[in-house]
């Protein structure tokens, strides 16, 4: 029997290992996907290999535990290029606006090498045979002593301690049953928490060189009516790969790939001028065609809707489930830090249960 099984390679999920681990609690991860991250993973683009972000990507020092995680990983970071002119398009028929960024705005920084070198940096430190892939879960009882747990391929796990990653809305949308039911109240809140990057389409455009430092202009993009409706300068810490990275406004998703790389291109052609069309790659994530990380919610629910809703800080099952991630965190819910310190708290209440403090 397992003392802890955590149910998800995100960030949350890993961060929970990583700090069990450093108490000598070894912890089996199942992970639904192929891969580890979650919504972190960085992407070498097909032209010079640059690496882009088509999850999460920022994060500045008020994120306090975030940036204690990658000084313990000795993984170093650097300052987001921001520099220069912006643009802000309101309507297409209307000149764009430009406006001056100062330098001396807070900053948002980057993780050199690409945001996925935190997750596999964890998942080294946990090893990797630790975490297994392609196991969706299906099923979660309760007995007396230990939880029982079936993933969608029939094999069967047990534990003391269940700690669940899933974005919560996430763990009503692929039907995984619990026995007893989940209490009711806290079903509730979970049919409207907002599921962060679920419903948002990245892209990065890969260049040659920075045209745009050249001509004075920061990367940064606002539009009220273009296919992105923000984007930034994405050029690495080295300063030797160039990309512009941003967001494509959700109704793109109903557009094919090669349309909305072509309104895209059209669009920065507009405003950043012809030599936009003189790229080297192009790159998106449609984060609402991942079964494991987006579900249509049936209504309208806000961005961050009930990240850090009271109810997820409390046990399950009487005490062997726990719910984590950064839709849980009642600190900076929705972002990395939410899911670091999320991942850090269920830790330490995992191990306070285990030796019996």
């Amino acid at each position: 029997m397992r003392e802890v099984i955590i149910v998800g390679a995100g960030l949350s999920g890993l961060s929970a290992a990583y700090y069990l681990k450093k108490k000598g609690i070894d912890a089996l991860i199942l992970e639904a996907g192929e891969r580890w991250g979650g919504r972190i993973d960085t992407v070498y683009a097909e032209g010079n290999a640059t690496p882009v972000e088509m999850g999460a990507t920022w994060f500045n020092e008020q994120h306090t535990h975030l940036v204690q995680l990658l000084r313990e990983l000795k993984l170093p970071h650097f300052k987001q290029f921001q520099k220069g002119v912006g643009v802000f398009e309101t309507e297409l028929h209307q000149e764009p606006q430009l406006f001056q960024i100062p330098d001396s705005e807070e900053s948002s920084y980057r993780i050199a090498g690409g945001t996925s070198k935190l997750t596999d940096a964890l998942a080294h430190q946990i090893g990797q045979d630790q975490i297994v892939l392609g196991s969706p879960i299906a099923e979660v009882t309760e007995h007396r002593d230990y939880i029982e747990v079936i993933t969608g391929k029939g094999n069967r796990f047990v534990c003391r301690n269940l700690l669940i990653t899933i974005p919560p809305f996430l763990i009503l949308s692929q039907n995984i049953s619990f026995d007893p039911p989940l209490p009711g109240e806290v079903l509730s809140v979970m049919a409207s928490t907002h599921t962060w990057m679920g419903d948002a389409i990245k892209f990065a455009v890969e260049y040659e060189a920075p045209f745009w430092r050249k001509e004075g202009y920061s990367g940064t993009v606002f539009s009220h009516s273009g296919i992105a409706t923000e984007m930034y300068d994405h050029c690495d810490s080295e300063g030797t790969h160039y990309a512009l990275m941003g967001f494509l406004t959700t109704a793109a998703s109903s557009l094919s790939k090669g349309e909305r790389e072509a309104r895209l291109i059209g669009q920065l052609t507009r405003l950043l001028g012809q030599e936009a069309a003189n790229y080297l790659s192009y790159t998106e994530r449609v984060w609402a065609k991942e079964y494991y990380t987006f579900a249509d919610y049936g209504k309208f629910v806000m961005p961050h809707q009930n990240n850090g809703h009271p109810l997820y800080s409390k046990p399950l099952m009487d005490g062997k489930l726990r719910l984590c991630g950064t839709e849980t965190s009642p600190q900076h819910g929705g972002y990395m830090n939410g899911a670091v310190s999320s991942g850090l708290v269920v830790a330490q209440l995992t191990i306070n249960k285990v030796r019996g403090v």
